[in-house]
């Protein structure tokens, strides 16, 4: 103690500038050194959780990309089915056309054609009556005698 009290009676002493060069210089106090380490684990722990922080943003950002991409692939796949399809019917749909079109007569080329129709054509399920023919409709079949169909 009597080192420290010869020090801290040559600190006051000296005017400011030299007492803050000099004690920039000397050892901290117990108190000092352990407010330091408790800063330096706060600071430590904060620079850990922030990069834990950015290792969870960047394992989102890549499970995001790999998603997209995985849809991209899904998409790309649907569009090369859809392609060869498309291509295959094409195809059958030249050779069908090459068949009618090297028929001896007309007749037969017609008779061809209705047996192997060069496009599938699709069914329109909408209903296409409107009121008054639907019940119509409803009339003849509900006629068990026929009245409403016959010829006078």
């Amino acid at each position: 103690m009597a080192g420290r009290e010869s020090r801290s009676s040559v600190c006051v002493k000296m005017c400011p500038q030299q007492r803050a060069r000099h004690e920039a210089y000397s050892e901290l106090s117990k108190e000092a050194q352990s407010w330091m380490a408790a800063a330096r684990q706060r600071v430590c722990a904060h620079l850990n959780n922030q990069k834990s922080r950015q290792v969870c943003k960047l394992t989102a950002a890549a499970e995001r990309q790999n998603q997209l991409t995985a849809q991209l692939k899904a998409a790309e796949a649907r569009n090369r089915v859809r392609q060869l399809r498309q291509h295959y019917q094409n195809l059958k749909e030249q050779e069908i056309n090459l068949m009618i079109s090297c028929q001896s007569n007309a007749q037969r080329a017609v008779r061809l054609e209705q047996l192997l129709p060069v496009r599938e054509r699709k069914i329109n399920h909408t209903d296409c009556m409107d009121q008054l023919q639907r019940r119509r409709i409803e009339e003849i079949l509900e006629d068990e005698k026929g009245l409403s169909t016959s010829y006078r």
